[in-house]
């Protein structure tokens, strides 16, 4: 499998998404047997961006353990964690389509699949970015309680409970989800925030949060996938055409937008943000359909390629606007998403090709749980919240015991995260 192949080859999703001589059950055990380095390296963004938020309230640090700030040029390790989240819904995107084409669900299916998910993301999003702007006093109970008891309503809520279940367990799986989304509602009922100027206003999308960024990207990039069919050079064009939108953006080329781009940044959301999907995409890709009988080999060619052509074109797009990650620049954009491939080809290499996996056993569970580790380090601050416990958290919080401290944190989520996934806990949108 030549690199020119997976770019140049015109690919139908029908041939793409098409089932083998297998039958579609051992199929997907095959590959799930096979991509271990998936759940791994979401593993890995996961616990890193749980350490990094844990990090951002430890004082006295290097530099290089914090985002580079806003106004200025660049870009640190930690600047990598966020487009690696992206870049690994991306790879996920054509194993999961192909998983449901393989059993037998519709092109309509697939896309209300992709809306619902994408609407749940929105969604989650919005709630965690009003937790700063909170009111206690018109909302009626402390924000501890109210994060608290709407974070397990979503867990209730979208807990993948067990398909091989007795019809009263199914009932009961029933209910619990129509008590949890009841309770939820009244809780959305009773938010309300105050503004900077002492406005009490309802839940406000100043902007979508990590998880609505992550929404609006998936649904943009599963659009595109599914319109053009799975083609990876058309595929390798949109990437363009989103570098290119972003561009314009930023040239007034979107001015005539209006309202919209008050709503949802179009050529940052739609463009840059989502380009690191579609570089996951372009990865995934690899892995089903007849490009995938290249093995091994051929495919690590095409990820080293593919790496060294998003940096070279990250490092010419520097000089327009720079590296910024807050500004969601095409060349931080470009610049991480080769370092996403390039980090991805090594778990890839010791997972899947060298077969060397102990070492990854508690990523992988993180990883196969990736929204339940993301919401736990919010559970777990507003349950102290509530109990009045908040201080036992950070014993620490300065210099290399606070960053002990955040390591020993991180460990404690990924230990609940192990806990919760054996207990049958497992969320998915």
């Amino acid at each position: 499998m030549a690199p020119s192949r997976i770019l140049h080859g015109n690919v139908m999703l029908d041939r793409l998404l098409s089932e083998s001589s297998r039958t579609p059950g051992d199929r997907a055990a095959g590959m799930a047997a096979r991509l271990e380095s998936l759940d791994v390296f979401r593993g890995l963004v996961i616990v890193t961006m749980t350490l990094v938020n844990y990090l951002a309230g430890v004082r006295h640090l290097p530099a290089w353990l914090y985002h580079v700030p806003p106004d200025q040029e660049g870009y640190t390790v930690v600047d990598l964690v966020f487009p690696g989240f992206l870049f690994i819904v991306g790879v996920a995107i054509p194993l999961a389509l192909h998983r449901r084409r393989a059993r037998g669900d519709s092109m309509l299916q697939m896309g209300g699949h992709i809306l619902a998910r994408s609407a749940a993301l929105l969604f989650l999003g919005v709630i965690m970015v009003n937790q700063g702007m909170f009111s206690a006093e018109a909302t009626g109970m402390s924000r501890s309680v109210w994060f608290l008891l709407a974070m397990l309503c979503v867990i209730v809520l979208w807990n993948a409970y067990p398909r091989a279940a007795t019809l009263v367990q199914k009932q009961l799986y029933l209910g619990l989800r129509l008590a949890a989304g009841i309770g939820l509602g009244v809780l959305l009922l009773l938010f309300r925030g105050k503004t900077a100027a002492g406005e009490i206003v309802w839940l406000q999308h100043s902007w979508w949060g990590i998880l609505g960024l992550i929404g609006w990207a998936y649904l943009v990039s599963c659009a595109a996938f599914l319109i053009f069919r799975g083609q990876s050079l058309a595929l390798l064009g949109v990437l363009g055409l989103m570098i290119a939108l972003y561009t314009g953006g930023r040239h007034g080329a979107l001015d005539w937008l209006g309202p919209v781009q008050n709503f949802v940044n179009v050529g940052a959301v739609f463009g840059t943000t989502a380009a690191n999907v579609m570089m996951g995409i372009l990865v995934g890709s690899t892995f089903v359909g007849p490009d995938a009988a290249g093995g091994h080999r051929a495919r690590l060619r095409f990820f080293l390629l593919f790496a060294v052509g998003l940096y070279v074109a990250g490092t010419l797009f520097r000089p327009l606007h720079g590296i910024n990650k807050n500004a969601a620049t095409e060349a931080y954009a470009l610049v991480s998403g080769a370092w996403c491939v390039l980090g991805f080809l090594v778990v890839y290499l010791l997972m899947d090709v060298l077969n060397i996996r102990r070492w990854a056993t508690g990523l992988r569970l993180v990883g196969q749980n990736a929204l339940l580790a993301f919401i736990l380090p919010g559970v777990v601050s507003n349950l102290c919240g509530v109990l009045g416990i908040q201080k036992i958290l950070w014993p620490f919080a300065s210099g290399w015991l606070g960053a002990l401290n955040a390591v020993g944190l991180t460990g404690f989520i990924v230990f609940l995260t192990w806990i919760a996934t054996r207990t049958g806990v497992r969320l998915k949108l």
